[in-house]
């Protein structure tokens, strides 16, 4: 059975917070939300959790929920693992001052992390992907 993918926003402290989110229980309004949670000041881990449906949570930002594709429900699990687990979280970015530890490098935050793991998703099979 396909499953429809979503991005979505949730709002944040100083930026909003993106992730992907795949509707498992259509039925129940439920799903995966697939993310990296934490700060460019700690780094970042990759923390998949079930969840309603983001458009029924307080944070979720109005409007940002879009359809990027479907995934057929058998994918699921390679998706998590060659797609989410094969995409590394943001490391560890600035110092408490401030400082960037790596001037040269752009940021890196959940955003870059979401597109880097659909961009692996469309990648990982050719022919097949794994978003459709």
């Amino acid at each position: 059975m396909a499953l429809k993918v979503f991005t979505t926003e949730s709002i944040g402290a100083q930026r909003n917070h993106i992730a992907i989110y795949i509707e498992t229980d259509p039925s129940e309004d439920k799903g995966w939300l697939h993310h990296v949670t934490g700060t460019i000041l700690n780094g970042m881990d990759y923390t998949p959790r079930q969840t309603p449906n983001p458009e029924l949570l307080p944070e979720h930002v109005p409007g940002s929920k879009k359809q990027i594709g479907t995934i057929e429900e058998e994918d699921l699990e390679r998706f998590r693992e060659e797609c989410c687990l094969a995409v590394l979280p943001p490391r560890a970015q600035v110092t408490l001052k401030g400082t960037r530890l790596y001037p040269d490098t752009p940021l890196y935050r959940c955003t870059e992390w979401l597109k880097d793991v659909e961009e692996t998703a469309q990648l990982m099979v050719p022919h097949t992907p794994y978003l459709t």
